[in-house]
């Protein structure tokens, strides 16, 4: 099977993309932490960027909403962003001082979950900006991937404890360990089988 692949160059040299997800209009957006820009790109291939307020935000991660809202991770300030379909962008302090806030997604109801990995928590924020977190049992986890399961709980990698982790809604979090010692899990997904 031959797979075509094309490549569209970022208008700034070294500009660091690292996220990237779906807008509810079909284009992409994406995450340049070195040039601590949102990007947007059609699927004609037309480029624009937001630059952020805040300098040197560190900003990685990123997912939208049905409502058409971006939300992302600012790494090295210790905040979550909100950027509108109508560009107003609204900033959110984590109660944990530098807990570097990592991977990002939206969960079942519509808030939205996050990994702190220095804090070694997980941490939702609801649609009105309430921000709710929760420690996780091992104080070496380095939490850092997660996503939505099929079950409407969450699921991340613990990177630094070996582990898988789950946590629900109410914030019941369960732990499968991995076989393989130092295996360090990073990243994570739903599958069309809908296994993890």
């Amino acid at each position: 099977m031959r797979i075509n692949i094309e490549e569209y160059e970022l208008p700034h040299i070294d500009s660091g993309p690292y996220g990237i997800t779906t807008g509810k209009d079909g284009a992409l957006r994406f995450t340049q932490h070195k040039a601590n820009q949102i990007g947007r790109m059609t699927v004609d291939g037309k480029l624009t960027h937001i630059d952020l307020p805040t300098v040197n935000a560190g900003v990685l991660s990123i997912t939208s909403t049905a409502q058409g809202d971006i939300w992302f991770t600012e790494n090295r300030v210790n905040k979550i962003g909100k950027l509108t379909v109508t560009g107003e962008i609204t900033k959110y302090t984590l109660p944990t001082s530098d807990s570097g806030p990592f991977e990002i997604t939206q969960g079942h109801n519509g808030d939205i979950w996050f990994t702190e990995m220095n804090g070694n928590r997980v941490g939702v924020i609801s649609r009105d900006g309430e921000i709710t977190e929760y420690d996780l049992p091992d104080p070496g986890s380095y939490p850092s991937f997660i996503v939505a399961g099929t079950d409407h709980a969450l699921w991340f990698t613990e990177w630094g404890s070996n582990q898988i982790g789950r946590i629900t809604v109410n914030g019941k979090i369960t732990e499968y360990p991995i076989p393989t010692k130092n295996a360090e899990p990073h990243g994570i997904v739903v599958g069309s089988d809908k296994a993890l």
